[in-house]
């Protein structure tokens, strides 16, 4: 029941089984969805709009999900997907589009996302 009435009144998708550090901070969560098995690390924020999930592979099958460091701050309306690797103390930007490993310490913006900074 309590799932249901968070997917359907908050627009919020988080399956329990999504493996989540402490710390986490959502703001505005509406239509927020991540993919079961999405790795988010400690002390990670995500706002409202965001998609981290898998993709399916051009043989039918589906790839796996992202993972996703500490200290990670995404914007809004940013799309991480597929088997990519977001490094610690990043910064993504309000509208990317994430579709390759991130390093540490950078901050990404863009569709497909680019480092545009170093931390």
């Amino acid at each position: 029941m309590h799932r249901i009435f968070v997917e359907w009144f908050l627009c919020i998708e988080i399956p329990y089984k999504t493996s989540i550090g402490p710390g986490l901070t959502l703001f505005h969560g509406h239509a927020l969805v991540i993919n079961d098995s999405s790795v988010i690390g400690e002390n990670c924020t995500i706002r409202h709009c965001t998609t981290i999930g898998n993709k399916e592979n051009s043989d039918g099958s589906f790839s796996t999900s992202p993972v996703i460091g500490k200290n990670v701050d995404i914007g809004s309306n940013v799309c991480i997907i597929g088997p990519v690797r977001i490094g610690n103390n990043v910064k993504i930007g309000a509208g990317s589009v994430i579709v390759k490993d991130v390093p540490d310490n950078v901050v990404v913006v863009g569709n497909p996302g680019r480092v545009i900074k170093q931390l």
